[in-house]
């Protein structure tokens, strides 16, 4: 008796209406609103997951969490809060994670001062805990957030005019956001008259935006110190990947397709404009260099990646390299990641986020990144004081971060040395922790790992290991990039997101850089 055997089905589909090249949190984002808006979309990861660095990795019986500290803007919206953007994009596609609040904005060790400083929650309780260790600055910060509210109602404004606002409001309801539009961070907190030391506390974030604060926009600053401290600093139960996971899960329950393991070689061009893509070749599960077609392609990956490697040169438009050349990659960073077989509080680990310096002065501090060396700025997180049991009933885990610039390895490359460094780094970081806080962890590290700039460009291939996409500055921030967004689309069919869009670098941002840069595909494909 003959058998009959049916066809393999086909694995893709010869055309899409949008194609999101890379799996990271904001090509994820961007997905997840395209299939919730009905839209034929396929995501290409080329790694065997999604997420990016929204993502884990295990050693041992240790699962550490790799890069995610805080979300802003996920208030629920009761007792006082704000309903956050963040988390209406995700709970109105489905998507819901659970939500832990931090204990706290942050702690700061500043040794310039022999300063120990824990930031609360709360506009009101922030003042007070800053009067009350520097006496008669409470009402300079009431003045300081009072300002970083009137950035925050004025964005909101022009993103509510759709990137058009009206001149007249501007001037008259608005007018402190233009009067500091061209303003830095640093400006600012000298004109509110500041001591030193209430100066370094406020400028506490400077780790996560990587820039001299003589020279990042006050807007976006205040905008971000606002949030967290009006709103609450937000850790997701289970961890980055759990959210990842959940956003790949509801795009296919939509309708999307994500397909991992697939590295895009080329993008399509039709002219000018960009008409799909072609996987590379020999890949597991048979994407055999497949021609896919597409009316438009989204890349989570940078723009400079895709100009060298990924196009044909005669499609780019001048301009287009021009501003990625004059654009500065943000910083790279490296991490020592702590497996230990005991409880946060038995070792003396109390806070979930601590951060060490001797000061603030970023003028100090940027310049140093640059040098393979130890560094001046260093958080430390340990996500089961904010979860308790979240690594295991009998173990947690620690891990440091700091800074570098992408450049910084050049010249320390040599195997032996790089193995050198990374073992002193992590010496010398446990030995540190230990003399600022009092803990007591080294007798408990069970397993221990160190990250650079080279293990994030092995891992997904971003130039030199950068993780921050293109610096923020005062003449290039998110509010001159989004209102600059349209003369910035230089090749039709394509956009980015992820780090490398409009909203620039970190969670929020790049959630946020998906769902709006998704929304306006739908435009562009006539939708509405």
């Amino acid at each position: 008796m003959e058998q009959s055997f049916s066809p393999k089905p086909k694995r893709f589909k010869d055309a899409y209406e949008v194609i999101v090249v890379g799996g990271g949190i904001g090509g994820l984002s961007a997905a997840l609103e395209l299939s919730h808006q009905g839209v034929d979309v396929l995501l290409l990861e080329q790694q065997h997951i999604t997420g990016g660095y929204a993502n884990t990795f295990i050693r041992g019986r240790y699962e550490f969490e790799l890069s995610l500290r805080a979300l802003c803007e996920c208030g629920d919206g009761k007792d006082g809060h704000t309903y956050g953007e963040v988390r209406q994009f995700l709970d109105s596609c489905g998507v819901h994670p659970e939500y832990i609040t931090t204990p706290n904005v942050y702690r700061i060790f500043l040794s310039k001062y022999d300063a120990d400083f824990t930031m609360p929650f709360g506009i009101e309780n922030a003042i007070a805990a800053i009067d009350k260790l520097d006496p008669g600055q409470g009402p300079k910060v009431r003045n300081y957030f009072k300002l970083c509210e009137e950035m925050y109602n004025a964005l909101m404004y022009i993103n509510a005019s759709h990137m058009n606002p009206s001149p007249l409001v501007m001037a008259t309801t608005h007018s402190s956001f233009l009067r500091t539009g061209a303003y830095s961070v640093d400006q600012v907190h000298e004109a509110m008259g500041f001591s030193p030391l209430v100066k370094d506390i406020m400028s506490a974030y400077y780790l996560y935006v990587s820039r001299n604060l003589d020279a990042m926009s006050f807007t976006v600053w205040g905008l971000m110190v606002y949030l967290y401290l009006r709103d609450g600093a937000h850790f997701i139960n289970q961890g980055s990947h759990a959210l990842a996971l959940e956003m790949e899960e509801r795009i296919r329950a939509l309708g999307g397709q994500v397909e991992t393991r697939v590295p895009v070689e080329r993008l399509l061009t039709e002219g000018k404009t960009v008409a799909g893509v072609k996987t590379a070749k020999d890949i597991a599960g048979g994407a055999d260099g497949r021609e896919i077609r597409a009316k438009r392609v989204l890349c989570n990956i940078s723009p400079n990646t895709v100009y060298t490697r990924m196009m044909d040169k005669s499609a780019i438009p001048e301009r287009a390299l021009k501003l990625t050349g004059a654009r500065k990659f943000g910083a790279s960073i490296a991490n020592v990641f702590l497996g230990l077989n005991a409880l946060p509080g038995d070792m003396g680990i109390t806070n979930y986020s601590c951060l060490f310096s001797e000061d603030m002065d970023s003028k100090r501090l940027y310049p140093s990144t640059s040098k393979w060396q130890f560094p001046s700025l260093v958080s430390a997180a340990c996500p089961d004081v904010a979860v308790p049991g979240y690594t295991g009933p009998d173990r947690c885990q620690l891990s440091f971060t700091w800074l570098y610039d992408p450049d910084a390895m050049i010249g320390h490359t040599d195997p032996l040395k790089y193995l050198e460094n990374k073992e002193a780094f992590a010496d010398a970081m446990i030995r540190f922790f230990e003399e600022k806080t009092g803990a007591h962890i080294r007798d408990h590290i069970e397993e221990l790992e160190v990250s650079t700039p080279a293990t994030y460009a092995r891992y997904n291939g971003s130039p030199k290991g950068n993780v921050y996409g293109y610096e923020i500055t005062a003449v290039d921030g998110i509010v001159l990039r989004s209102l600059t967004l349209a003369e910035e689309q230089y090749i039709p069919g394509l956009d980015f997101v992820g780090a490398y869009g409009r909203r620039a670098h970190g969670y929020c941002s790049s959630i946020m850089n998906g769902h709006e840069t998704a929304l306006d595909s739908i435009k562009k494909l006539g939708r509405n």
